[in-house]
């Protein structure tokens, strides 16, 4: 075996040690589609009809515009980076933006997810990117999300409805996973 093979062996092996370690709610690969909200399914079957024949397809395949409205508000595009901060916010919808209080477009995740602010660790988070960029697999996730403060501004401990949140791979080679295609389906704070 070669080294870079031995490497991505021994990081597969200690993201599968993470993954059984994490108590946080999610679903490796499609099996998620029973119990998922109808819009969670339609982002889903939108990713699938994209990608084709291919494992995953490529960020030019998704168009926002392509994309049923009523879906758009709770999309992210989240870029793969080959060096710190390694994942950074590039497309976030309106729903998102609400929820956040404000817009974290340009902004790298681990100081941005939802949470980060109250002091959250995001660790889950930052597993579940690991998971959809190092297994190339689809990652589904229901848990209680914070809402915005009364005044807007910030999010606080209110909760919010959340119907799940699904994230995808996308890859422009065809191998590496280089974007995470999000979405959550969350009523609007």
């Amino acid at each position: 075996m070669t080294e870079p093979e031995q490497t991505q062996q021994s990081s597969l092996a200690s993201l599968d040690d993470a993954i059984r370690a994490s108590t946080h709610p999610r679903v490796l690969g499609p099996g998620f589609l029973d119990r998922c909200s109808p819009r969670v399914r339609r982002i889903y079957e939108y990713w699938d009809e994209k990608r084709g024949t291919r494992a995953m397809p490529a960020r030019r395949d998704i168009d926002p515009l392509s994309i049923p409205r009523d879906l758009l508000p709770g999309i992210v595009l989240t870029e793969v980076l080959r060096e710190p901060p390694w994942l950074r916010y590039r497309l976030v919808g309106t729903a998102q933006v609400a929820l956040r209080g404000r817009d974290p477009t340009g902004q790298p995740v681990h100081d941005n997810y939802l949470g980060a602010h109250q002091g959250l660790p995001g660790d889950n988070v930052i597993l579940n990117y690991r998971i959809v960029i190092e297994k190339k697999t689809v990652v589904y996730v229901y848990n209680p999300l914070p809402g915005p403060a009364p005044d807007g501004s910030s999010l606080n401990q209110r909760s919010v409805r959340g119907n799940g949140t699904v994230l995808m791979p996308l890859s422009g080679d065809g191998e590496n996973v280089d974007t995470v295609f999000c979405f959550s389906d969350l009523d609007e704070p």
